[in-house]
């Protein structure tokens, strides 16, 4: 008789880390197909959890709404009454696969019978666990952050050589209203999106090089820029600095989802290590392009073959900074990825002639 458990994830935020952690849904599902996963996560990420076809139930702490309200007691009794809700399911096994104190202290507070995590986490979060991985860095610049993810499920049985990511379907709305914002697109040609905005200062690839590429490859392609309201100055830029002008700007226009509908229209995506690159990669459809400056391309790149993480390797890579710290050659691991390299790699992806 197949075992039925039930399984609950705790992985609060950010979206590339939650995108990196969903394989761990088909590894699990593949192991215990009558088991019940349920997944605890922020709203900002919260898309990718509701409605995903691998998860039971999530239960979205509303982080944003929480940082804004005044009277923190009302806040305190929102949080336990989640907590309550989660506690009534009683778990046979919990996982914090974000091992922050904040996730573990959600696992312990679930009152599962089995707690995973890695031993020596940061902030002390492993103490909440009373199974625990061998410990590892979590910041190891030569490990995929998604084999990492993987290892609780292999831990629990589970296979972890195929790694596939589950993602919420397409709704009828969401292919209709993607198909009206591509309504100008020449499907002759191929889909190229451009992604370049970041929180990050440090994975800015300079605006002169987005416009250049896009130059070089408007004539052949159709190339659409996609980024959130906030991200409409930048890409604006970029157009007005182009000499052909031929693109389309979707900033501000598209949710987390229909981001996975754009993506699926896609032969390629080119970004830098941020929540998008990793949006597309879980579609497993477009080959993505992705840049590195501060963070670790073997750490955080997309995951499987067709894709290229491109690097400087300069001797302060990765530094993990936010903003670069040297004095002079500021911004250099960036400026070294020139347009021509993106170019060819994005040639090479579509194996076109250029």
């Amino acid at each position: 008789m197949v075992q039925s458990i039930k399984i609950l994830i705790v992985r609060l935020s950010a979206i590339g880390d939650v995108v990196h952690s969903l394989p761990v849904l088909h590894a699990l599902k593949q192991k215990y197909p009558n088991s019940q996963i349920d997944w605890v996560v922020e709203d900002k990420a919260a898309d990718l959890i509701v409605n995903n076809p691998l998860i039971n139930k999530a239960y979205v702490l509303p982080r944003k709404k929480w940082k804004s309200q005044k009277n923190k007691l009302n806040t305190t009794k929102e949080f336990f009454n989640i907590i309550s809700e989660i506690r009534v399911e009683k778990y046979d096994i919990a996982i914090d696969l974000q091992e922050l104190f904040k996730s573990a202290f959600i696992m312990f507070l679930s009152g599962a019978k089995r707690r995973i995590a890695h031993d020596k986490t940061r902030e002390f979060a492993h103490i909440f666990a009373n199974e625990k991985l061998p410990a590892h860095d979590i910041f190891d610049i030569n490990k995929p952050i998604i084999e990492r993810y993987l290892e609780p499920a292999n831990y629990l049985g589970a296979a972890v050589e195929d790694v596939l990511f589950s993602i919420p379907l397409s709704s009828n709305e969401t292919v209709e209203y993607i198909n009206k914002l591509l309504a100008d697109v020449n499907f002759t040609k191929p889909i190229i999106i451009f992604s370049p905005a970041t929180t990050w200062a440090s994975k800015h690839w300079p605006e002169n090089y987005w416009a250049k590429l896009a130059d070089m490859l408007c004539d052949d392609n159709n190339i659409i820029f996609a980024g959130a309201p906030n991200d409409a100055a930048l890409i604006n830029r970029i157009i007005s600095s182009s000499e052909k002008k031929k693109y389309i700007s979707l900033a501000g226009k598209t949710s987390i989802l229909e981001l996975l509908e754009l993506f699926k229209r896609a032969s390629v995506v080119v970004a830098p290590d941020t929540g998008p690159a990793h949006i597309a990669n879980a579609t497993q459809i477009p080959a993505i392009i992705c840049i590195f400056g501060s963070t670790a391309y073997k750490r955080s790149g997309p995951y499987g073959k067709k894709h290229f993480s491109l690097s400087a390797n300069l001797s302060c890579q990765p530094c993990f900074s936010r903003q670069c710290k040297l004095q002079t050659n500021k911004m250099e691991c960036m400026k070294q990825i020139s347009p021509q390299l993106v170019y060819n790699k994005i040639i090479n992806a579509t194996n076109h002639k250029g």
